[in-house]
């Protein structure tokens, strides 16, 4: 029966989805297969961190970005594959520097929001998704985006940590049938309230072959 709930549920979330996702601009990105089959991306999301952002780095209050990227397909219908990129940054007030944390590793100082950007919003070489996970065409695929500043759920944000530390071919894939699947989508769904201090959402172009 639970199992019967959480599929149910995912149908929803899929409709509900694909409309959001219908309105989101396509930015440039860099797109490539590896010599593994592991697709890599390189693109930025920069215009999360707006004014009030730095002024919140200036006053030492934490920051948190959260990046999550879903590879759907171009006809409609689930999430195949998840990738994410999460990243703490805080001023330490004794020494003026921007102190990083990226996916839940060692903390990094940084001199100026240059390096915010290297490593909290630019990505380069980013894992996606392996080729086995797509069925069909790659061309038959993208990646949608949604970035958070701050978000307020906590839980999420420690599921989120959950899968940037494994690696990529653990399990690079998400399903209607998966535990998370339902709470991992529902991030496109435009709500009512907002949940972070600021949000960006984008797609890239379809993959290559």
């Amino acid at each position: 029966m639970k199992k019967r709930t959480v599929l149910a549920l995912a149908g929803a979330l899929v409709v509900a989805t694909t409309s959001a996702r219908a309105g989101l601009d396509v930015r440039a990105s860099t797109l490539g297969w590896d010599t593994a089959g592991v697709l890599r991306g390189t693109f930025s999301y920069r215009d999360a961190i707006d004014d009030k952002v730095k002024k919140r780095f200036a006053s030492g209050l934490p920051v948190t970005i959260v990046m999550r990227g879903y590879v759907y397909p171009i006809a409609g219908g689930a999430p195949v594959a998840l990738t994410a990129h999460t990243c703490k940054v805080v001023r330490e007030v004794w020494d003026n520097y921007l102190w990083i944390v990226v996916n839940g590793g060692k903390r990094v100082p940084v001199i100026n929001v240059n390096g915010v950007y290297r490593l909290c919003t630019d990505m380069v070489e980013l894992p996606i998704t392996e080729r086995k996970a797509l069925k069909g065409k790659p061309s038959d695929y993208y990646l949608a985006v949604k970035v958070e500043v701050n978000p307020v759920d906590e839980k999420q944000l420690k599921e989120i940590q959950r899968w940037v530390t494994r690696p990529l071919g653990v399990s690079g894939t998400i399903g209607a049938g998966d535990a998370l699947f339902a709470t991992f989508v529902s991030v496109f769904m435009k709500k009512q309230v907002a949940a972070a201090d600021r949000v960006v959402e984008f797609r890239t172009a379809s993959f290559p072959p």
